[in-house]
């Protein structure tokens, strides 16, 4: 079987994450994508009025890949994310983000990314192919749909890399912002994402904390 080698890197949240492997293809030409996740990362920002914190999920998979050759428009990927290992080098600042207050790790302990509907959008200075995407992310039990884009900077191995930018509170991460508290955090974050994808080895844990350092 082919290999795909990746690198992991929002969000995705995720987480993004919503990011976790093991793939299947999604039809019957498609490259069946079934690799443990290789070494990436997934990274946040958010800001207050006063400072701006720097995150990473260090532990998460890739649960699918499906790549349909030709028809990137039907090719589409999932990603899960151990929300615990959030890390932005506070540490009590990382245990009041897994409380209640914020993601509830005890109660929901993984995010999930599922990202499809690909669609060309130029390319970037560098000459990466550029894309349009729907990421579908699943925090705290709640599930909507933000659109982000994908540079694809090399079809072999696979190398991938994005971003996004969501409204946290729709997902009912903290309190919104507001204006007569300076430390209220932004209602938006921006994740991104990097990663290199190999295709094989179905049903690997993926570990961002050691994959992606």
């Amino acid at each position: 079987m082919s290999t795909i080698r990746r690198v992991a890197g929002l969000a995705a949240f995720l987480l993004v994450g919503d990011a976790v492997i093991g793939a299947r293809a999604g039809a019957a030409d498609a490259a069946d994508a079934t690799a443990a996740s290789p070494p990436g990362e997934i990274t946040f920002v958010a800001s207050n009025a006063v400072s701006t914190a720097n995150g990473t999920f260090h532990s998460w998979r890739l649960a699918e890949l499906a790549l349909v050759p030709g028809d990137l428009a039907s090719s589409h990927a999932t990603v899960v994310v151990d929300v615990a290992s959030i890390d932005t080098g506070i540490e009590q600042r990382d245990e009041h983000l897994r409380t209640a207050d914020f993601f509830e790790v005890e109660r929901w302990p993984t995010a999930t990314a599922r990202i499809h509907s690909l669609r060309a959008n130029g390319a970037t200075a560098e000459g990466h192919a550029r894309h349009a995407a729907t990421f579908e992310l699943t925090i705290r039990d709640v599930t909507k749909s933000v659109e982000g884009e994908v540079v694809i900077e090399r079809r072999e191995p696979l190398a991938v890399s994005g971003s996004l930018a969501i409204d946290r509170t729709q997902w009912g991460i903290g309190t919104p912002k507001t204006w007569y508290n300076p430390l209220s955090i932004t209602n938006e974050v921006t994740i991104a994402f990097r990663a290199e994808v190999e295709l094989g080895d179905a049903g690997q844990a993926s570990d961002g904390a050691q994959a992606g350092r």
